[in-house]
């Protein structure tokens, strides 16, 4: 039986794809033996799981030559996990192509195209797919976008960038998950008057008007380390 190539699968129009967080100190998996390059691609990748996005470096052959966590958990919630006599690079391989065989029209891999899978008990996620060079040869980085997750930055990348405290921090993170401040305050144990105070600090320091402001400011520090 012919063995199905990467290069021929499914795809939908782009979608916005707003939000993405969580920063990881060593996000990079190498699945190459030991003494090979490193691929093309690693920098990108090591960018996204900063960004709470899923990456993986193909081959021309569609062999995975690096991935990072979020692209694992990814695909280990919605195809399954590795059997144990089962190489992790042919687990990964084999699970890329079921998920995208869940989207609904066709693309290849070099063009300039968003793949859509639709799942049932939450947000779709969105591939993209990303030619880079790598000493002449192809390369391709595969782009995971989990649109249930949503960015969140660390609370020491706020307090040193836009001097909040630790307390204005954590309601800034939590105001951008839709807490509101008597949720904020139940969970703190403080009273509502302090964390209104609070947000009003963050509003001032961070120079936003409004909680969507805040929310699209800060859904852009969450790429930092």
């Amino acid at each position: 039986m012919r063995e199905e190539s990467f290069h021929s699968h499914k795809v939908c129009p782009a979608p916005a794809t707003a939000g993405i967080g969580a920063v990881a100190q060593s996000p990079v998996h190498l699945l190459e033996a030991e003494g090979r390059d490193v691929p093309a691609g690693k920098p990108l990748i090591d960018t996204l799981e900063r960004m709470g996005c899923g990456g993986v470096v193909l081959d021309e052959g569609g062999q995975v030559l690096l991935t990072n966590p979020t692209a694992e958990r990814i695909l280990e919630e919605d195809i399954g996990r590795a059997g144990a006599r089962v190489e992790q690079s042919e687990w990964l391989r084999t699970a890329i192509k079921k998920l995208m065989r869940q989207a609904s029209t066709r693309f290849t891999l070099d063009q300039d195209a968003w793949v859509r899978v639709p799942r049932e008990d939450k947000r779709d996620v969105v591939l993209h797919a990303v030619p880079v060079g790598h000493n002449g040869a192809r390369r391709t980085v595969l782009i995971f976008v989990d649109l249930s997750f949503n960015p969140e930055p660390r609370p020491e990348v706020l307090e040193k960038m836009f001097g909040l405290t630790p307390a204005e921090a954590r309601a800034a993170i939590q105001i951008t998950r839709g807490d509101t401040p008597a949720d904020i305050a139940r969970g703190g144990g403080v009273s509502i008057a302090t964390v209104r105070s609070q947000l009003a600090s963050v509003f001032a320091k961070t120079q936003t008007g409004r909680q969507a402001e805040l929310v699209a400011l800060l859904a852009r520090v969450s790429i930092l380390p």
